[in-house]
Parts: C-alpha cells; structure tokens; sequence
C-alpha cells in the first residue's frame, strides 16, 4: 500500500490527461456525425458541450502537477510521469479510432433524439440505451474511406505539439529552476493560449469549410486525428526526452 501511495504520480496524473484526452477524442466525432446528417450547428454546439467535461480534469490535472514540482521530486521521475500521460492519452486516442463508427453513431442518435425536442440529459441516455433511431438509417460508410491530407496533417501535428508539451514543459522548467517557478508556472497559460488561438484560426475554420462544401471533410478530419495521436506517440515523447537530456 505505501508503495502505491507513494507512487501516486505514476498512475494519477497519467490517468486524469488521459481522460482529459479521451473526451476530446471523442467530442471531435460529433461534427462527423453531424456531417453525415446534416445537422452541422448542433454537432459544433454538442462537441464544445463535450469538451467542457475535460475542465473537470484539468482542473484536477494542474495542482497533482504543481504539486510534483513543490515536492521536489527528480526531473527523471517527472519525464517518466509526463511519457506515461503521453502513450496513454495516444492509446485511448487508437482506442476511438477503432470505434470510430460506434462513436459517430451514437453522436447521430444524439443529435436527432436532442433535436426532436428531448432534453440533453434524456437524449444522452436514449442514444446510450438506443441502438438505432426508429425509420432513420444514415450510411457512414464514407468514414472509412478517406486519404491523409498531408497539408492538414503537418499543420495539426505542429498545433498540437505546442497544446501537448506546453503545460508539462512550464513546469519542467520550473522543476529544475525552482527560484522561478512562480514565474515559469504562469507560462502555461500563455503557451495553451496560444495554441488555442492556432487551433481557433486554423484547424476550426478549415473543417468547418470542409464541411459547408461538402468536399475532403473525412479525409481532413482523419488526418488531424491521425496527427493527434501521432504527436502523442512520437513527437511530444522525442521532444521530452531531448530536453530532458540538454538539460541533466
């Protein structure tokens, strides 16, 4: 029991980004199955609904990390903490890929149940309890059939390695320059503003283009999606793993 106590970062910290991670997977389906239906601006409103619920973790998330940094634990106990939440939020983000299409359909019983007059909460738990939509029947075939855009992919992989390493990396920062780590803390704020600023003027607008001309959407949608977890697995552990080693 003492050893899980205190290992607590281990698995806690790894386990609040991951889920954190995992509603922002998962939100990001909602605009597909609005696509598919045509239900475009319940999709958007129903995604940010969503992606709400990931406050709660972050909310969480920070002080567990500012905690690490007040307790003065290792800068190698702190990268092995920050490569477990990586790999684990890209697992979850292979997991809902693979069910892609459970994940779009739900989000189709969803949006119909939600626009027909019924409640969120009610329709929520409909389309979780529902596995069809009586006399509606939406051909999602199209999900799988799509090319990586490379344009999107490089431009999503650039913005969300800058939303992946920014708050571990201020507090990195601040682990191994404790004199300013008030300072350095704050930083966090505004490098996750900045890349949301990136991903408001550039990712948002390009599919919502996509969208309204009903052109390359899947295929641009998959290849920010395949960005993300490819940041995850790939580009956010290399560029830890090279600070952490300019820096010992």
């Amino acid at each position: 029991m003492n050893l899980i106590l205190n290992n607590w970062y281990l698995y806690v910290i790894p386990f609040l980004y991951g889920m954190m991670l995992l509603i922002e997977f998962i939100s990001q389906y909602s605009r597909v199955a609005g696509y598919f239906i045509d239900k475009n601006a319940i999709a958007y409103s129903l995604q940010n609904t969503t992606f709400t619920l990931t406050r709660f973790f972050s909310v969480l998330l920070m002080p567990l990390i500012g905690l690490m940094v007040d307790s003065g634990y290792t800068p190698s106990i702190f990268i092995v903490c920050v490569l477990l939440s990586f790999y684990f939020a890209a697992i979850l983000g292979g997991g809902v890929y693979f069910l892609r299409k459970p994940i779009c359909n739900f989000y189709i019983r969803f949006i119909i149940n939600y626009v027909n007059g019924r409640g969120i909460f009610h329709s929520f738990f409909r389309s979780i309890s529902n596995s069809k939509v009586e006399g509606i029947k939406v051909d999602i075939s199209d999900i799988d059939n799509f090319k990586i855009d490379y344009k999107y992919f490089f431009i999503a992989c650039f913005v969300y390695s800058i939303h992946a390493i920014g708050i571990f990396m201020t507090f990195y920062f601040a682990l191994i320059s404790p004199s300013h780590k008030i300072m350095i803390t704050q930083m966090s704020g505004v490098i996750n503003a900045f890349a949301t600023l990136l991903l408001t003027f550039k990712i948002d607008p390009a599919l919502s283009v996509a969208i309204e001309r009903r052109y390359n959407f899947i295929s641009a949608f998959m290849s920010i999606f395949y960005a993300r977890i490819f940041v995850f697995s790939v580009i956010a552990p290399s560029i830890f793993l090279l600070l952490y080693k300019a820096t010992v």
